[in-house]
């Protein structure tokens, strides 16, 4: 994991996916750290801890992919913290959606975490997602399974299409989403990172 030069912005991700459209664009800039943690809390807050230590950086971002709570939000749509919430799971399923909805505008799953340790290191931090599944959309059990580490294993896709394929629909959808998604996430942290040197950034509680 690298790190950003002392006063830099480091950028933390869950996913290889996520990160992918924004690495591109920042490729050489020695003030940005893109870092992949891996999902949830725990692994986030471990990839935080590392990226603190010596030279810390002026601002840290959780960034990647989130579930909408609001009908109002769509796929590609980029949420700021703290209308964000983290949990423990992934959330597939709407019920439980418009449920997190009544008090935020999106979940997901590692934010708060690295808000944390930067509170208490007092470290600048911002929450910057952007939506890859809508209020209504739903996951089958099955895919919500292949989800859960993060990485698709190919061979397990393929184990489930033969027992379920109607799955391929949902697989293409969420790819479309996260294509997307990925995208519009790049455009605004370039934004952010671009003007980080100048603008105070705002800190921001855990969700």
């Amino acid at each position: 994991m690298s790190a950003p030069r002392e006063g830099g912005v480091a950028v933390l991700f869950a996913l290889e996916r996520e990160a992918a459209p924004f690495r591109r664009a920042v490729r050489g800039q020695k003030h940005v750290a893109v870092c992949v943690s891996g999902m949830g809390r725990a692994r986030a807050r471990r990839a935080a801890e590392q990226i603190l230590r010596d030279p810390v950086p002026r601002l840290v971002i959780a960034a990647g992919f989130c579930g909408a709570l609001v009908p109002a939000l769509r796929v590609g749509d980029v949420v700021t913290s703290p209308r964000i919430i983290t949990v423990d799971h992934l959330v597939t399923d709407p019920a439980e959606k418009r449920r997190l909805g009544e008090t935020h505008d999106a979940v997901d799953m590692e934010s708060s975490a690295i808000a944390e340790v930067c509170a208490g290191r007092g470290v600048a931090f911002r929450a910057v997602r952007a939506v890859s599944d809508t209020v209504d959309t739903a996951l089958s059990p099955e895919l919500a399974r292949l989800l859960s580490g993060g990485n698709v294993s190919p061979l397990k896709a393929c184990y489930a299409l033969c027992f379920k394929p109607s799955l391929l629909g949902e697989f293409l959808r969420l790819a479309r989403g996260t294509k997307l998604a990925a995208r519009a996430l790049a455009v605004a942290l370039e934004g952010i990172v671009s003007t980080s040197a100048t603008a105070a950034p705002a800190t921001a509680s855990p969700g």
